[in-house]
């Protein structure tokens, strides 16, 4: 827990907050605050700041906050992600958060195995903890906003290409697909990414039918690395590339 994520509600006037339950019983048995010491804090979507331990218990732990950094840009990043195996798809959503992406939208795919759109972890509930946990990790208040999209083509017709023609001049459309030839760098001129948007397909990878449609919205294919990898490895190293790729082109 490289921050702690408050509600806005958990924070009083006098910036006083006490937790309770799975984040307390970290701050004890993992981190082993004490009275005294000065955690990282910030609130959902919000300022980030500092807190200062005022009581600490297995059951609960009390801080007194400063909020004194601004809230986060928020991020240039959207994902598109086929729906993974359900223990896959928590530890997918902790990597996307912690990197800092704008939204993800959870879809179905061909090759995604119809069971999956069943897993309680695509609970509001679930989806919004593992997003959560992430943005602990990463050290951001931005939780991504998140959606489940149960039908591929009228979330691409009725959602997504409406989304973006309302955002005008983007960045760049990449559809990543195990084995095409080009790359990240061999397909987008460093500095031009700006507001983007991936599409991160199933392990089997997306069909043609499935790639047409992309295509027929802008988006350009790229393979992550010869090897051909599991969803969760395939969105952590395409996520870094991206990351890279923006430096390059500052």
């Amino acid at each position: 827990m490289n921050l702690v994520l408050l509600e806005p509600e958990e924070v009083d006037a006098s910036g006083a907050v006490v937790l309770r339950g799975r984040r307390a019983r970290h701050l004890w048995e993992v981190l082993r605050v004490a009275p005294g010491r000065v955690l990282k804090v910030g609130v959902v979507r919000g300022s980030l700041g500092r807190a200062e331990v005022t009581r600490a218990t297995a059951e609960e732990v009390v801080l007194a906050a400063r909020f004194d950094e601004s809230a986060p840009v928020t991020p240039e990043l959207d994902v598109i992600l086929a729906v993974p195996r359900p223990k896959v798809l928590s530890r997918v959503l902790v990597t996307l958060a912690a990197f800092g992406v704008r939204r993800i939208d959870l879809v179905n795919a061909w090759r995604v195995d119809k069971s999956f759109l069943g897993s309680s972890r695509l609970d509001e509930a679930a989806l919004g903890a593992a997003l959560r946990l992430g943005c602990e990790q990463g050290g951001t208040t931005w939780v991504p906003e998140v959606a489940t999209r149960p039908l591929l083509v009228p979330f691409l017709d009725e959602v997504l290409a409406p989304r973006l023609a309302a955002d005008g001049a983007r960045g760049v459309l990449l559809l990543a697909h195990p084995g095409v030839p080009q790359t990240l760098e061999s397909a987008v001129p460093a500095g031009t990414l700006g507001s983007s948007c991936v599409a991160i397909g199933p392990e089997g990878g997306w069909i043609a039918e499935e790639r047409a449609s992309f295509a027929q919205l802008g988006f350009v294919e790229v393979a992550i690395a010869p090897a051909i990898l599991r969803v969760e490895a395939a969105a952590a190293a395409l996520l870094g590339q991206l990351a890279l790729w923006r430096r390059v082109g500052r």
